[in-house]
């Protein structure tokens, strides 16, 4: 009898499930969505409980046996379009208990094919955020990094920024999902409400100066016979333009 797994949602739902199929040895059918009462079908239905610290062991137990490369994957993969590949996530950390460190050199094996495409998106999404993440200092000295991505990429891309900008106020700010990260000079921490961070609180007029200056820079350094709009559009995608100064009009 085929066994279905429910879980919340979340991408530390989705590893706990993965960790129940292989405790138990299981090959569900689906894994998908929150759990309804009153399903026909329910003595068949597995519920999963979602557990962070068992997730993050999950993840840790996974670096372990196979390799911190094909961690990332896995991690890159939850942080993107983990909702319809499921199925292929499971089968990857399967693959990878069972073929330790030579996992990802299976290229042509469709799981880690279909992993690694959507792994190779994700990782093209937090380095091009890397360098396209825009900061604007509010009036309270805070820096605020508002942006609007494809994935799920908030987590990935602090420990570059708190490295390089320790001694600053700041918080990244997804718009998309409503989620956002502050360091406050001394602590890192998810920040629940950042709107109220935001109440008036309006851009300083030191930043506004440096704004026009950036976009007089990026105007006097533009060479007009060389432009090629398609080769920027492709380095800097138009869905990004809007959170980018120097693309102001």
């Amino acid at each position: 009898m085929d066994i279905e797994y429910r879980y919340d949602g979340s991408p530390d739902g989705l590893l706990c499930a993965i960790a129940d199929a292989v405790r138990k040895k299981e090959q569900p059918s689906v894994i998908s969505g929150p759990f309804q009462e009153g399903l026909l079908y329910a003595d068949r239905c597995h519920t999963v409980t979602t557990d962070e610290a068992r997730a993050d062991e999950v993840i840790a137990y996974f670096r372990r046996k196979v390799s911190k490369e094909a961690a990332r994957n896995l991690l890159y993969c939850l942080a993107g379009p983990f909702e319809t590949m499921e199925a292929e996530l499971l089968a990857y950390y399967r693959m990878g208990l069972r073929l330790g460190r030579s996992l990802d050199r299976n290229h042509a094996d469709p799981i880690v094919h279909a992993v690694h495409q959507a792994a190779r998106a994700v990782g093209h999404e937090i380095h091009r955020f890397k360098g396209l993440l825009r900061f604007r200092q509010l009036q309270d000295g805070l820096y605020w990094a508002p942006f609007e991505p494809d994935y799920d990429i908030i987590s990935a891309l602090v420990p570059h920024f708190r490295a390089r900008l320790w001694d600053q106020r700041w918080m990244i700010h997804d718009l998309r999902r409503a989620r956002a990260v502050v360091w406050d000079g001394r602590r890192l921490y998810a920040e629940p409400q950042p709107a109220k961070l935001l109440q008036d609180n309006p851009v300083s007029d030191e930043e506004v100066e440096v704004r026009q200056l950036w976009k007089t820079f990026f105007k006097s350094v533009t060479i007009e016979s060389r432009t090629n709009p398609k080769l920027q559009a492709r380095c800097m995608p138009l869905r990004y333009w809007r959170w980018l100064p120097e693309m102001e009009v």
